[in-house]
């Protein structure tokens, strides 16, 4: 939804302060190549030029997970190793499961189930920073507000109340730095509200930042991502390529302004 959102405005948009702003955003599709486990979902450029000609460029990476509704399940692996659009295929049983009725619930107490502290995953993504030197952000999936329920299967179009949740993102090493708790553990939606208001004190989002405002006030005009000062986006390059199998999408935002 993130890049088919941003997929229909693509091109350029002409402001009258000589400012023009073009997006970019391409669905790839990826699995678990860099080390056999993929370490973002999203990769997320800001490139600026004046007069046409490169200036700076920024690059970031997002890896994105889900909070898990109880009673809700984590499979890790698929038992069929379905790839693909082999996906949409699932056996009477997987079928029978999907569609019997559940109440799921979201709390403060849900985890993030796929986010596991010490994972292989974990470890592929900080081998992966750290040979760069490019911080990773986690994008948090949330329901608009907790607490949450619904009924599946749904029997009408869900009444969806103001998003004061929603997608978030936080710095990676805001889970890494997570003390007391052991490998293996899945951080709650508490536990990630705890970390980032000790980090970030005085922020007002609450659990992570809000998508728009990590783009614009902390990638964009801020410290967050890689600043990639070389010509031609060599830096850039190198890095993409590295990801053009496991990175699944990309979305680039171009800022062009005159003299």
């Amino acid at each position: 939804m993130f890049i088919s959102h941003f997929a229909s405005m693509q091109g350029a948009i002409r402001f009258g302060s000589h400012w023009t702003v073009r997006i970019d955003a391409h669905y790839i599709g990826g699995g678990r190549h860099y080390r056999t486990w993929e370490v973002a979902d999203i990769g997320l450029m800001a490139i600026f030029r004046r007069g046409g000609k490169i200036q700076r460029s920024k690059l970031t990476f997002l890896q994105s997970k889900k909070l898990y509704a109880s009673p809700l399940k984590l499979q890790e692996f698929d038992p069929y190793h379905r790839m693909g659009m082999g996906r949409l295929l699932v056996t009477e049983e997987e079928h029978e499961e999907l569609v019997q009725p559940k109440l799921l619930k979201y709390a403060e107490t849900s985890r993030y189930k796929a986010l596991q502290l010490g994972s292989e995953q974990q470890e592929a993504i900080h081998a992966f920073s750290k040979r760069f030197g490019i911080g990773i952000h986690y994008l948090l999936y949330n329901p608009s507000v907790i607490p949450w329920q619904i009924k599946t299967p749904v029997e009408q179009v869900p009444s969806i109340p103001e998003n004061n949740v929603g997608a978030r993102v936080i710095p990676k090493r805001l889970v890494d730095n997570m003390s007391g708790r052991s490998s293996g553990y899945s951080p709650s939606y508490a536990d990630i509200g705890k970390a980032f208001a000790k980090e970030f004190a005085e922020s007002s989002d609450t659990a992570g930042w809000r998508v728009e405002g990590f783009i614009c006030d902390h990638f964009i005009t801020g410290d967050e991502g890689l600043v990639d000062d070389s010509p031609n986006f060599q830096t850039m390059i190198g890095l993409l390529n590295q990801k053009s199998s496991p990175i699944s999408s990309a979305l680039s935002i171009t800022f062009d302004y005159e003299e």
